[in-house]
């Protein structure tokens, strides 16, 4: 069973074995647990339990929304109240890392968010059915296509047949599956069960590698086929809308950005009636009959959205991934699972050749503030400065580095036969093992930490383990042998984090150096390689079974490794995913572009406590005497993607978000803003450096 429920003192912890992920639900006293259907439920879940009890209560502030037959009876964010007579409800507890839902019947309910946790209570022991839904999604079934772009289109087509509903309500994460895998072969074969859906939307495109990756996103949102056209352009309902701009690619994620945000906005006048402040945005830039747009068919809502100008939801919502696709058959296998994390998707030219460099000491000292920097460089090489410098990396015999064009958003993949700065390279393989991930027996996520250099043990202490409700394992190594370090790397761990000297041929031990393209397999999903030029070791990790990781494209200075490592270990703990650990820990750090992520950048350690994993902004210039303004940001990952709504701790204000990483700004009072650092660990970037907010309060922020 994926999802295990068991009894703990004071009440019910449950665990998704697929995702690590688990959460705990306190009762006001000691209840038998037992099992329960799950028909009585208006949402599909994996398992039920039936639980007497007079209150629930749970570990954190959280929205909690009351159904009551198919309207939304009771809206309460966090720092708020509310309460409903007796009925037959179903609660809907918001931003946990799993589908959580209760129902009780003939009960009233009284929710309190207001103070630390979240309490739902029934004025008395009620009997109360409780059910969740892991978030792990697997494909339905396969395609074949053979190598033609026509091919290729077709099974584009039927991606949207993952979609578990046309209505605006899609543009919730859990209402959309994951897209049919596509297999090469020698002939075209659809099951019946992927025909395309029946929408009356088609896109067309030329018949194209490149332009049929460029609008597969578009075409699965859509639930739109793509077909063979001289003029790209969308047809709904209809009506043809040609594409805003020449590119492609530009105008397919255009199109997508539009119809998401639009379709954001007018779920507000469905099942979730929320006052969302990205609905005030585009209210007020375009006159809009939200409910008549929600109850029209999904055709007829496209074509209306086509027709409002894009410039109305521009800036609106910002994008979290962009994936960067050579045009060729070779990476049709890959585009199912790209496509699932709804990125943009383009096919442009790199910057080829681009030389992997070591950091420059002048501008690393300058970032250190004179601190000297002069050669403490995390490789085995004499001389690695200078023979590093203006040369191409040489990765296994003639790989290139090459530059992708910038994208705007945080996360960046590159699918292609080279090395990219500043992206991460996923494999097939990489997302096929996240897919087929077997369940655990046990609730304890493993973290392996190996330091083989006296020098860098400073990075080993402390790095994972501070998460409530979360149970780590950690064992930390030093100064191994290679056949000790081999033994670690093959252990049965989740984490392996690597702290040492590196080259393209291997990791440096006690007693020589181990090639880690020479391991029988690795079991980890996730993995720091905090050395020089480790690259190719990254690689082998993953083709050895490894899921994703960090790595580096050349030679890192001491004093920037350590804070990456660290701050990456952190985050990963704090539940951000590896593009948003990665993009965090390194935004204002020098060299940071030398850090990189091979094989699938959405891996997780854990999940977080609220949904989707956060960073605070603050600039002390802008600390006034009695007040002061934060930005958070929400950084989206695989399981709590795109479309999820947030309320921010800082506020008790009702209005919510679409988590995104945008700045949503805030003004606090220095009292509330120490409150909520004294909550509990989380990331705050302070004048770009970034702190934990357990360690400082106002006071140190004005010294």
């Amino acid at each position: 069973m994926n999802v295990e429920f068991r009894p703990v003192d004071g009440g019910l912890r449950v665990h998704d074995h697929i995702e690590s992920v688990t959460y705990e639900i306190g009762f006001d006293s000691d209840t038998a647990v037992e099992p329960a259907g799950t028909d009585v439920f208006r949402v599909p879940l994996t398992r039920a339990v039936a639980v007497t009890a007079r209150e629930l209560v749970f570990p954190s502030l959280t929205g909690v929304f009351v159904h009551e037959n198919d309207r939304l009876a009771l809206d309460v964010p966090p720092g708020e109240r509310g309460n409903r007579g007796p009925g037959a409800y179903e609660i809907d507890v918001s931003a946990v890392p799993l589908k959580l839902f209760f129902r009780v019947e003939n009960a009233p309910i009284n929710v309190d968010s207001t103070a630390d946790v979240t309490v739902v209570d029934f004025g008395e022991s009620t009997r109360v059915r409780i059910g969740v839904r892991s978030l792990h999604e697997h494909p339905a079934d396969t395609v074949t296509i053979t190598d033609t772009p026509k091919d290729l289109m077709h099974a584009v087509s039927t991606f949207g047949s993952a979609m578990k509903t046309t209505s605006p309500e899609r543009s919730f994460p859990t209402m959309r599956g994951h897209p049919p895998t596509i297999d090469r072969g020698d002939a075209l074969d659809i099951p019946d069960n992927l025909a395309p859906p029946d929408t009356d939307i088609r896109i067309e495109v030329p018949a194209r590698y490149d332009d049929v990756y460029a609008v597969s996103t578009l075409a699965y949102y859509l639930c739109a086929r793509v077909v063979p056209g001289s003029t790209p352009c969308v047809v709904a309902d209809g009506h043809s809308f040609s594409f805003p701009y020449d590119d492609v690619s530009r105008s397919a994620n255009a199109f997508l950005r539009h119809c998401f945000t639009l379709d954001c906005v007018v779920r507000t006048e469905g099942l979730y009636p929320v006052d969302l402040a990205e609905r005030d945005t585009v209210t007020e830039r375009a006159d809009l009959d939200l409910a008549a747009l929600y109850e029209r068919p999904l055709a007829a809502r496209t074509a209306a959205y086509l027709n409002v100008p894009l410039a109305v939801t521009d800036g609106v919502f910002a994008w979290h991934l962009t994936a960067d696709v050579e045009p060729s058959i070779e990476h049709a296998e890959l585009l199912p699972y790209l496509v699932n994390d709804l990125p943009f998707v383009r096919s442009p030219a790199p910057d080829t050749g681009v030389a992997a460099t070591a950091p420059d000491p002048a501008t690393v000292s300058e970032f250190f503030r004179g601190t000297d920097v002069d050669a403490f460089v995390r490789s085995t090489r004499p001389n690695d400065t200078d023979d590093a410098r203006g040369a191409d990396l040489d990765l296994d015999g003639g790989g290139r580095v090459v530059s992708p064009v910038d994208a705007e958003t945080v996360g960046h993949a590159w699918v292609g036969e080279d090395y990219p700065r500043g992206a991460s390279k996923p494999t097939v393989e990489s997302y096929r093992r996240r897919i087929d991930r077997t369940v655990a027996e046990d609730t304890v996520i493993d973290v392996t930490v190996v330091c083989n250099d006296s020098e860098m043990r400073k990075e080993a202490a402390n790095l994972y383990g501070f998460r409530d409700m979360i149970d780590f394992d950690i064992e930390t190594h030093f100064d191994l042998t290679a056949a000790e370090t081999r033994a670690a790397l093959e252990s049965e761990t989740d984490l392996i984090h690597f702290i040492g000297h590196i080259t393209e041929d291997g990791i440096r031990c006690r007693d020589g150096t181990l090639d880690v393209r020479s391991l029988r397999g690795v079991s980890a999903d996730a993995f720091i390689l905090n050395g020089c030029r480790s690259y190719a070791q990254g690689m082998a990790l993953v083709d050895a079974g490894a899921l994703g990781g960090v790595v580096t494209l050349a030679d890192v200075y001491d004093h920037v490794a350590t804070p990456v490592g660290r701050s990456v270990a952190r985050l990963l703990d704090n539940g951000f995913d590896l593009h948003g650990a990665l993009h965090v820990a390194t935004e204002n750090v020098a060299t940071g572009s030398q850090y990189t992520i091979v094989g699938n950048g959405g891996v997780t350690l854990c999940q977080h406590h609220m949904g989707c994993p956060k960073v605070a902004v603050v600039d002390t210039d802008e600390i006034g005497p009695e007040r002061l303004t934060v930005s958070i940001r929400d950084y989206v990952t695989r399981d709590i993607g795109p479309g999820t709504i947030t309320s921010p701790i800082v506020s008790d204000s009702p209005i919510r978000y679409l988590s995104s990483p945008s700045n949503h700004e805030f003004e606090l009072s220095h009292a509330d803003l120490d409150s909520v650092l004294s909550s509990g660990r989380a990331p705050i970037l302070v004048d770009g450096e970034l702190l934990w907010s357990d360690e400082i309060d106002v006071a140190t922020l004005r010294e």
